[in-house]
């Protein structure tokens, strides 16, 4: 399709293909200084979709913002959709990822510049659907453009086309569980790519799509500070607050996203950090004042009555709050902070407490200990950190487990088949899921399940997809075979009963182990 016309384009270079299409460098027709990009969605084969294209991609030319690359324009040639939009000269951050993760002063201007765009689609009540950092591009003057506004609504995938996992890292937990996406999911995929950025990796790591689907609806990311050193706290709160499962706790809208950044922005000038704010290059609308009427707008005239003096500008209620101001600002270098010590000491019991409640007490002390006292307890605190995330990791999935609550057999069998794809039973795993698809394929209420479990066994089918099993360490089947021993020495021949007979019941059938154990009863 180079040099030929596709609308009111000429086609003239590659620039990007994907499982949609492919995507053109391309010249305005009729005016052939414009350039622009230019997406023929060559393997979308259903005609609804492109007869639908023009109403669907409306709302999108609507979008006008600085940090939003503007759709052009769109249409059918040779019965194939296309969409032009602005050309953005610059690098996406899936690029600049390959050279390593990107300071967190350069994430935090992307982060703002990136709900600045989500904030003016959303007040126009658009979704980007698929936020991921190939979509993000950094323009040579700093100026981030936000790709592919809504396609992901318009286009979906091609039936025979089986997800990356990289396109499927930064889906919302609602997402994989089928449920409608919101603002907030927008929010949640901002905060991955944010993860991303900050630390170079994704906040999970999978085998399988099936196995990523699972993290994100229940296992917790790391910590973006355990992996970066010197990452403000403030932005460490932030981005796992975006990644939150449940959606009702993660900011409700992006303005509120943008107030929470000038907070953090506050908080780490004070701090003394030298941060560079990205300039507001487009107003919002939604935000813009009303115009005064000698420029057009609807006044008051002179006849006016005076407006009372608003509250805070009051003296009887700003000298009080100055006062209180000085005494915040000033309390906390008057007042003796804790010593190192004095905060390990602290934290130690909260630790090694069976109390969820104790465990979120502990990081009480232990931040400030990391962070006043960087090379005092580095390797406790670590190992505390480590067990505390162990201990909520464990408390999440146990808390999960019980709301998992099949209410048919095929969701019973298609969540069994999970266990076993996620615990390395390849073979359990697609014989699980092809009785669900064998035995419920014509039940209609039961669809969800079976096309789950019929994508479970076209993502095992894959060699690229299918998780790796490492060899099982048997030696601790020898220490406890030889514990077994022990006992019956000492006549204690329940107790040794018990240990083979626990043995046989963990390995579910496991050869080696049965006949581990029967040579332990012989000898």
């Amino acid at each position: 399709m180079l040099g030929a016309r596709v609308g009111n384009w000429f086609a003239e270079e590659e620039i990007g293909r994907g499982p949609l299409g492919v995507v053109y460098r391309a010249r305005g027709f009729d005016e052939s200084e414009r350039i622009a990009a230019v997406k023929v969605f060559t393997e979308v084969r259903d005609p609804a979709a492109v007869q639908r294209l023009s109403a669907e991609l409306l709302p999108l030319q609507r979008l006008d913002h600085a940090n939003i690359a503007k759709t052009l324009d769109c249409g059918t040639h040779g019965g194939l959709a296309f969409v032009a939009t602005e050309f953005v000269a610059g690098t996406d951050c899936a690029k600049r990822l390959e050279a390593g993760r990107l300071p967190w002063r350069d994430v935090l201007s992307i982060a703002v510049q990136a709900a600045r765009a989500l904030k003016h689609a959303h007040n126009r009540n658009v979704l980007h659907r698929d936020l991921k950092p190939a979509h993000l591009v950094l323009m040579p003057d700093g100026t981030l453009k936000v790709l592919a506004f809504g396609l992901a609504k318009v286009f979906s995938p091609p039936p025979n086309h089986a997800p990356a996992i990289g396109s499927s890292a930064y889906l919302p937990p609602e997402a994989a569980s089928g449920k409608p996406l919101t603002r907030r999911s927008d929010l949640y995929s901002l905060g991955g790519v944010l993860y991303t950025l900050v630390t170079g990796r994704p906040p999970f790591s999978a085998g399988s799509v099936v196995e990523l689907m699972h993290k994100q609806c229940y296992t917790l990311p790391e910590r973006p500070a355990l992996l970066v050193n010197d990452l403000p706290p403030e932005i460490d709160e932030f981005i796992c607050t975006l990644l939150d499962k449940n959606p009702a706790r993660r900011p409700g809208t992006a303005g509120a996203l943008l107030e929470e950044l000038e907070r953090i922005r506050g908080k780490l000038e004070r701090k003394g950090e030298k941060l560079t704010w990205p300039t507001k290059i487009t107003p919002d609308t939604a935000e813009m004042a009303a115009l005064p009427a000698a420029l057009g707008g609807v006044g008051e005239g002179n006849d006016a009555p005076q407006e009372p003096r608003p509250l805070f500008k009051r003296p009887v209620v700003v000298i009080p709050l100055f006062l209180l101001a000085i005494a915040a600002l000033v309390l906390p270098f008057a007042w003796p902070s804790p010593s190192a010590d004095e905060l390990f000491t602290a934290a130690r019991p909260l630790i090694e407490s069976e109390n969820p409640d104790d465990w979120d007490a502990a990081e009480k002390y232990l931040d400030p200990l990391a962070r006043k006292y960087p090379d005092r307890y580095k390797d406790e605190v670590a190992d505390a950190r480590r067990k505390l995330k162990d201990r909520r990791d464990l408390r999440h999935a146990i808390g999960d487990g019980t709301r998992v609550d099949p209410r048919t057999d095929a969701a019973r069998g298609y969540l069994r088949g999970l266990r076993y794809a996620q615990a390395g039973e390849v073979a359990q795993a697609r014989a699980t899921w092809d009785g669900v698809v064998t035995a419920f394929g014509s039940v209609k209420s039961e669809e969800r399940w079976v096309a789950l479990s019929r994508a479970g066994v076209t993502f095992l089918t894959q060699p690229n997809n299918r998780p790796a099993r490492q060899p099982l360490d048997r030696d601790p089947v020898r220490a406890a075979l030889d514990r077994a021993k022990e006992l019956d020495a000492q006549g204690r021949d329940a107790d040794a009963r018990a240990i083979r007979d626990a043995l046989i019941a963990l390995a579910e059938g496991d050869p080696v182990v049965r006949q581990m154990v029967d040579d332990s009863r012989k000898k």
